[in-house]
């Protein structure tokens, strides 16, 4: 790699691996976020698990056709179903968020890269036309 930027100019080599290495390196570093958002967030498993009751939670009817015992145990799982929905929902929303909030930000960041060079010339050249004229 180094005899690569020994027979271009300063320039030309920081050019070659801004416009290259550097994008690379860039969305690399995007795609490692944007991962650990998806598996910090586990998105696959709560959306799998989103109708389970929260922490598993539950009531069991006994054997017998009890109405009490059934209707207790229909109230609570239903209880303990809305919970977890809810609170899976919530983690999602935020992990959603995360996510596009990075996307975001990556292009953001993307379109500042890119015209980096461009933006820094363009200000010599104003910072040059200014002393002299």
């Amino acid at each position: 790699m180094s005899e690569v930027y020994e027979r271009d100019s300063f320039f030309w080599a920081y050019v070659k691996w801004h416009y290259t290495q550097g994008l690379r390196e860039l969305f690399g570093v995007a795609y490692n976020f944007l991962w650990f958002i998806a598996h910090f967030f586990s998105f696959k498993l709560l959306l799998k698990t989103l109708f389970v009751p929260w922490k598993k939670f539950s009531e069991h009817c006994g054997k017998k056709l009890n109405p009490g015992s059934f209707s207790s145990g229909f109230i609570i799982n239903g209880l303990t179903r809305t919970a977890g929905f809810i609170v899976k929902v919530a983690v999602l929303t935020v992990g959603f968020v995360a996510y596009v909030l990075v996307s975001v930000l990556t292009f953001i960041v993307f379109i500042i890269w890119v015209l980096a060079p461009v933006i820094l010339l363009g200000c010599i050249v104003l910072a040059i036309t200014f002393f002299v004229a």
